[in-house]
Parts: C-alpha cells; structure tokens; sequence
C-alpha cells in the first residue's frame, strides 16, 4: 500500500506536467483523425487494399460513445479495443491485481508498457468510471434508446477513362457511369445491439434490375444487410443475422478480415478479436453470410456458424479429351477478391460459384489460460480448378475442404505464450507459436515462429507471415520495444523466412529476411519526430532473364523516413514527411516522396479544412512510396506515389448542427513525365488525375 500511495503522489504531481496528454476536450471534430496514427501503424507494412477500414474504425467509434471501463475489462474486452499489444493487456490485468482499482488516468502511467503515446491513443476510448453490473437486453429498451445514421457518399473521376469510351464504333468497355456510390445506414444501441444496411456501386458498374424488366426499381451492384446482438443474456455472448465475420485461433482456419501483419507496432503480433463481429463494409470478399451464435458460461464458450453466399470466380475455357471428340469446358481457375463488375469478362466472373462454409470453436478457460478447438468446412459449388503451373502444384483443386486447429493461450507473471496448430485434410499441417514479455517496465518484446507446409491448404485462413497464403513458408521475427526516457522510445524487429516451395515469382525455393528500426521523440503532446528504416532482401527471378530457365537473385528493397508532427494550438496542425526509397533488381532505382499537411480546426464554426501538398520522383513502380491520406469519415486512402510529379488534396468538413455534418474532398495527382497514366479500361489520356468525393451523414 505504500508503494500505491506514493505512486498515487507522483502522479498528483506530475499532473501538471503531463496534462495535454489526457486532455481530449479539444480532439478535432473528424473522429478518423483521431486515430491516423493507429490506420499509418496498422497498414505501414500491409497491403494497403487489404486493409478493412469500415469494419475495424467502425468498432472504434461504438468505443468513442461507449467507453470501455478498464477496471472492470476483462482479457476479452480489452483484447476486443484492438489498440492494446498482448504484452499491455498483461500488464494492466497484473498492475488491477497487485494494486486493485484504478482512480486516475494520470495512474496509467505507472501500468508497465505504457508510455505517454499507448495513453493518448486510448483516452478516446476508455473510462474509469465504476460501470453497473451488465443489464438484462431489452429489445424495447434498444429500439426507444437507439443511436441511428445515414452516410451518403458520391465520388466520381474527373478526367474520363478509356473503359467510359466508345472504341471503333462499340459500346464502352464498362457497363455503367463513372459514379460511385455508397449508401450505409446503422442502428445500434451502445455495444450491444446492431443492424444495418450497405449499399454500393463502383464506378464502370451498372445498376441492377433485381426483379424484373418491367419493374424499374434499380439496386447498386453490392448490398450487405446484418442484425447483431452482444450480451444476449449471461449465457448467450453474441447472435449474428446475415453479414459478419469470423475470427478463430490466430487465423490458420479462419480470419476473415484485416490481419495485422508487420508493421510499426512490433509487438502486435497475437492475433486479438472476438470470435463475432457485425460486418457492414463495402469489401465484397471479406465476410460470412449466414448465421452464427456464441454461447458460454464462465470457464467455457462455444461459437458455431453457417454461411452461404455467391462468390465471384475467374472462369476460363479449357479444352477437354474425352473417348469420342474434343470440347471446351468453362472451369474457375481461381476466387476473385476485387468485387468489380464492370466489363463483359468481370460480368460473366459474376456469381459463378457458391460457397458454403461451416464451423465451430469450443474454448476451455481458466484464470491464466485458455484452449480451443476449431474447425472449419468449405464447399464449393463448382471445382477449383488452378492453372497448370508448377509453383501451384499444391495449391487446393476440388469443391470440398475441411480444416481443424487447437490454439492456445497462457499467461504467466510478464509472459505470454500463444499458438495455434492445423490440420487440413490432405494430411498437411501449419503451426505458429509466439511468446510476448515485459522484460522490465520500460522493455519489452515479441516472438514468433511459425512452419506452414508447402501442401498446407486453406480458403479462409490469413495467419500472420511475409506472405499472405498460410501456406509455403517458415519464419522466426523477433521485435522489441523500449521506452528510452524522456519522451524517447524505440521500436525494431527483425523477420527471417524461407519459401519452401515455388512461388508465382521464384522458380525454385527461396529465402529471405527483413529488418525494421523506429526512433520516436514526443517530450510533449502536441508535438512528436520519428526516423525509421526498413530492409528486406528476397530471393526472386531476374526480371530481364533472357535464358531458356529462370534463376534466381536476392531483391533488395530499402525505405528510411522522417516525419514532423506539431500541434500550434487549438486550431492549427502542421504535418511534414520525408522518403526515400531504393530498389535493387538487376538494377539499381531510387525514389523520393515530400509532403506537407496543414490541418485547420476553426473556433468559431464547426469547420474543418485538411490539406496536403506533396512532390515525388521514383525512376520505378518497384520505388513507389505509399502515404495514408485524411479522407471523408470511414473512407481512407493510401495512394502509391511513382513516377515524377505532385499530388495536393482538400478535404473539408462541416457540421451543420448535431445531427447534420458534411465532407468535401478535392484531390488531384500531377505527373511531369508523361502524357497518360495508367493503361487497359483505366487508362487517361491526359498527365493528371482527379478526384472528388462528397458526402452526408444524418443522425437521427
């Protein structure tokens, strides 16, 4: 009790001090500038068309109006914030049981892990409120107390693609207008009831006449609709109606949306999710249509699901021998992920199969750890069928898959052991292993290894690795994070792998390995510096072999950034970045990115102007530096900057009264080194490229 005393002194002190970082009354009016630093951290490694921002941002906001009480969290709940390491998870539960509740935010500070940046980052989202004990759901109570919105978005290029055009007296390639649309309407009632409704259509796509010719009604090309509920009753955790997604182990069966992979977060290596969650992004790949439930009491939980829905495939004709001629067979060669339905080929990839997927997860708890046994069933209307190319040779072919796994869970003192080990039923196995540590309060780090078999097979799973098919690969990555002092922290790690197979560009197994150091200062809130570096060599084909036979070359990729961040007052921010970037093929190439951002919050309105003005030079595509830009609520961008140019954007909020805001957002990319960009249906006769993207969101 003395040591939490004088804890509880220090802080009282140093309150004064370090007021600016728990001081949220002034965040900006935009709820995602709030947490760009955690988008940038999440998809700085990643493919960022991967990246599932409604799903995940969402989330944060039902945080934003419900706040998590930390001192009643358990592991789940903080697990489910999704801005918290494992190793911080740990050492919160460990610092509640030492010293019991926690009174103030200033007393987060002495939680080991957590710096000053960890803290901010979560203030938005959390209280430390007593909570009352959970209520009884009452659907009278949610639908008489229930929040409601109404986003509608329009975005159109201005300059006129190819794919728009007539081409030598036909029709244009694409089917429909240059408009993109994007309507999503959500009810929800605090954490623990859902519903809502999304509809888009992409640019180039038609509209659908879903009944009849004489019937005009007309629906964008995708609509997702889905009914949630969290908390059901003791025994019911969580029901999900139409759309959601799954999440088991650490991914090996299934993961059905965004993974985090490496990044700038180097500890956050342990997959965290719960198992449930609504789905009402405008992603046409990434969900389960179904139905889906979880129950559990204390020391158990079970989750079971069913989905059936359409799924778009590449289909090509293939010629077929049989005793008595020779025939075409049209066969699906492979699942398509981009959800576009523009062209006559992307029209007839449209619905050509069906996929029904099952599962179940039965988790055993107790104080420090947890086991679970997962399986998961796939079947496809139509045979898979891949092309015939030796480094697919044991990529899945067939209508039917069945995968299972025991994952696992323990935590002791400073330390946590996780993993997850599969099956599929070819007899090919995968595993990952990891360990995370406190090794004192102001260090800490991460380990993984994981082993996928070559012949490991999968149609839902996205487990952490270099590449993204939970298959052919082995690897060790080692990060650590430490808290230098006086506002100085340091982030690295360091990721070996091998291929044990071929891939689509190596012709014979490969390896390779990849390093990354972060250096933050921020001795005060309102203004931080960061440099970092990041390696990777692999192995691959030479890209101008002119020998009968491929061989392969180490790839050399190099990055090194500084980026300036300084918050002048209540109303200003400015924002600075620096890139370089290298390439070494059997050539070597470089790039240059920089940009300046002016962010204005006015006093006097509600009014929010976002800027950027940014020149680039890369000598390649392979140079090209990616940038997360400032968008409208819920739509985010990360354009690839290639080439020599510039790019500037505004993108303008304001909100009219509580229930009435709207976004403007201009952007256009300038390049001084050529007279048409892109190429195919995409293609612009003209050196800029121009955006703009309006939108309206009603709360009622």
């Amino acid at each position: 009790m003395l040591r939490r005393s004088l804890l509880g002194l220090f802080m009282g002190l140093s309150a004064s001090l370090w007021g600016q970082v728990v001081d949220t009354s002034d965040a900006p009016l935009d709820d995602n500038s709030a947490t760009q630093i955690q988008i940038e951290n999440l998809m700085d490694d990643a493919d960022a068309q991967e990246f599932d921002f409604d799903t995940e941002f969402a989330n944060l906001e039902i945080y934003q109006r419900n706040p998590l009480d930390i001192n009643k969290a358990d592991r789940d709940e903080l697990q489910a914030l999704n801005l918290l390491s494992a190793i911080q998870i740990q050492a919160l539960i460990n610092y509640r049981n030492r010293f019991g509740q926690i009174f103030s935010l200033y007393e987060l500070q002495g939680v080991p892990t957590f710096d000053q940046a960890s803290i901010a980052k979560i203030i938005p989202f959390i209280t430390l409120d007593a909570t009352k004990e959970m209520e009884a759901f009452s659907f009278k109570r949610a639908f008489k107390y229930n929040k409601q919105q109404l986003f509608m978005r329009y975005q159109r290029n201005i300059e006129e693609q190819a794919g728009f055009l007539p081409q030598d007296g036909e029709d244009p390639a694409f089917s429909g207008s240059p408009d993109k649309l994007y309507i999503r309407y959500n009810l929800s009632y605090k954490d623990r009831l859902s519903m809502g409704l999304t509809l888009e259509k992409d640019a180039g796509e038609d509209w659908l006449t879903p009944f009849s010719q004489k019937n005009q009604t007309k629906l964008p090309d995708y609509f997702s609709a889905h009914f949630f509920i969290k908390d059901y009753n003791k025994w019911v955790k969580a029901i999900a109606l139409g759309d959601y997604q799954v999440y088991f182990g650490q991914g090996l069966t299934t993961w059905s949306g965004f993974g985090t992979r490496k990044g700038a977060a180097v500890l956050n290596i342990k997959r965290l999710s719960n198992k449930l969650r609504p789905y009402s992004s405008a992603n046409e790949a990434l969900f389960m249509r179904g139905a889906a439930a979880t129950l559990g009491g204390s020391q158990w939980e079970a989750t079971v699901f069913g989905s059936h829905r359409f799924r778009d495939g590449n289909i090509s004709l293939v010629q077929t021998d049989s005793l008595d001629d020779v025939f075409d067979v049209l066969q699906v060669s492979s699942l398509q992920l981009s959800g576009f339905h523009r062209t006559e080929s992307e029209l007839e990839d449209k619905n050509s199969l069906q996929q029904t997927t099952t599962g179940a997860n039965v988790t055993y708890k107790g104080k420090i750890w947890r086991i679970g046994a997962n399986v998961i069933y796939n079947h496809l209307s139509d045979s898979l069928v891949r092309e015939p190319r030796l480094y697919q040779k044991y990529a899945f072919n067939g209508q039917s898959l069945l995968n299972a796994s025991l994952d696992y869970n323990l935590a002791y003192k400073n330390l946590q052991f996780f993993g997850e080990t599969a099956l599929s039923d070819n007899g090919a196995l995968a595993t990952i292993n990891g360990l995370t540590a406190a090794l004192d309060d102001k260090v800490s780090m991460a380990l993984i290894y994981r082993n996928y078999a070559k012949d490991y097979q999968t149609l839902t799973g996205n487990a952490f690795g270099e590449s993204s098919g939970t298959s052919n690969e082995k690897g060790l990555y080692m990060g650590i994070n430490a808290n230098l002092g006086r506002g100085l922290s340091f982030n690295g790690y360091f990721d070996l792998f091998v291929f044990p197979w071929l891939r689509s560009t190596a012709d014979a197994p490969s390896k390779g390995y990849e390093y990354f150091a972060r250096l933050d200062y921020q001795p005060a809130y309102h203004w931080n510096l960061y440099f970092q570096y990041r390696f990777e060599q692999k192995e691959g084909n030479r890209s101008d072999n002119t020998t009968p036979y491929d061989y392969l070359i180490n790839k050399r990729k190099q990055n090194a950034r500084i980026h300036f961040r300084y918050r002048i007052n209540r109303e200003w921010e400015i924002r600075s970045r620096a890139e370089l970037s290298f390439y070494e093929d059997h050539e070597f190439s470089k790039g240059f990115m920089m940009y300046q951002d002016l962010v204005w919050n006015a006093q006097f309105a509600p009014l929010k102007i976002q800027t950027r003005f940014a020149i680039f030079a890369t000598e390649d595509y392979d140079t090209r530096i990616y940038a997360y830009e400032n968008d409208v609520l819920y739509a985010f961008s990360i354009p690839a900057y290639y080439g020599r140019g510039s790019r500037f954007y505004l993108n303008t909020s304001y909100q009219f009264n509580r229930n009435l805001t709207l976004w403007v957002r201009y952007s256009q990319t300038y390049w001084s080194d050529r007279d048409e960009i892109s190429s195919g249906q995409n293609l612009i006769l003209d050196n800029t490229r121009s955006e703009l993207k309006v939108q309206l969101r009603l709360k009622f």
